[in-house]
């Protein structure tokens, strides 16, 4: 790990010392002496704090991708201001990020906990940054299912540990326009999800923003579920809406993708498709199940391109994939599914 702080970098290793199946092999105070170091301790994982002196985080996190890629979690102190660095990192290579705000400087061990989790789930991954521009391979023969026989109404994704760059990606290849909503659930923690918003609508040829509470859903828009809410969409006089709410109160995830595709599945039946992307647990397999049951389009991230393989694993062995597509194929995909016939004219203009 690296981290300026020596109370921190005491701190953080006692805690992952602690936890079982992990060995710390080291500690730095800069990101000069993390890089020095490296190939000494050819670690699993990094964990690097993006603001310290000399060269910095995000220069040491380049480094890094450039020399030697391996999975990076970002440790550190955020705020709203430092949460489009934060995604930069997260586009630049780093798998997941953790705000050490969030946790007590006298009992470290919820903290321990988390880092202790994502750590072991994100050993071995194969790290790489994607190019937006970079062309699907031409000689992988991935089966498909048939075009849809429906009219889409709306797009909906969900994803968690290294979503953001999956999902930037699905949407870049789907292009525009793009005939109906696209609702998105990124597991972020406050204050993040805008920012994410933010980046994308500045990165993508469609406008993305957060979604508001009965705010009508336009073709050609992207909507980022807010963090701390989850996301519905409701139906009526042919017009779908967003609906935001606390409850389920106890969802182990919020926004949950579960919530959205349940509601989806109720609002729109077959008329949907459904992506699961990269990330931690289980989150989405049993919405996309009962929309793969009413008849929608499903797909899920194959598990070469994933970060983490975890809610893709989960919908596959609940039945609920139609697909399983690397990441350079989602986007061109759905933009067949969605011009297999006229789709419907989505929602309304208010």
């Amino acid at each position: 790990m690296a981290d300026d702080s020596p109370f921190i970098r005491k701190a953080v290793e006692r805690i992952l010392r602690d936890q079982e199946s992990i060995t710390v092999v080291g500690t730095a105070a800069s990101g000069e002496e993390l890089l020095a170091r490296l190939p000494a301790w050819r670690p699993d994982v990094v964990t690097l704090d993006l603001a310290m002196p000399g060269m910095g985080g995000m220069a040491t996190l380049d480094q890094i991708m450039a020399s030697r890629p391996l999975p990076v979690i970002i440790l550190s102190d955020f705020s709203r201001a430092g949460a489009a660095i934060t995604l930069e990192a997260l586009h630049r290579g780093a798998v997941d990020f953790i705000d050490k705000r969030q946790y007590s400087l006298v009992d470290f061990s919820s903290l321990g906990v988390v880092l202790a989790e994502k750590v072991r789930q994100v050993a071995g991954s194969r790290v790489t940054v994607p190019a937006a521009d970079a062309a699907p391979p031409s000689t992988a023969a991935v089966a498909e299912a048939p075009e849809p026989e429906r009219a889409i109404r709306a797009v909906l994704i969900g994803a968690s540990t290294g979503g953001p760059v999956a999902i930037e990606r699905v949407l870049t290849d789907l292009g525009a326009p793009v005939p109906v909503p696209v609702v998105v659930v990124q597991h972020m923690p406050s204050g993040f999800t805008r920012a994410f918003a933010e980046r994308l609508n500045a990165h993508l040829a469609m406008p993305v923003r957060e979604a508001g509470d009965r705010e009508v859903l336009l073709p050609g828009t992207v909507y980022i579920a807010p963090a701390g809410r989850h996301l519905r969409l409701e139906e009526s006089s042919g017009r779908l809406t967003a609906r935001l709410s606390d409850e389920p109160a106890g969802a182990a995830h919020r926004p949950s993708v579960d919530v959205l595709f349940d509601s989806a599945c109720d609002a729109l039946g077959r008329r949907a498709a459904a992506l699961v992307l990269t990330g931690m647990g289980s989150d989405g397999a049993r919405g996309l199940a009962r929309l793969a049951s009413a008849g929608a389009w499903t797909a899920v991230q194959d598990r070469a391109s994933c970060v983490v393989f975890g809610m893709p694993r989960a919908a596959l062995a609940a039945g609920a994939a139609a697909e399983e597509l690397p990441l350079v194929r989602l986007g061109a995909r759905l933009r067949r599914v969605l011009e297999a016939e006229p789709t419907g004219a989505g929602a309304a203009e208010p």
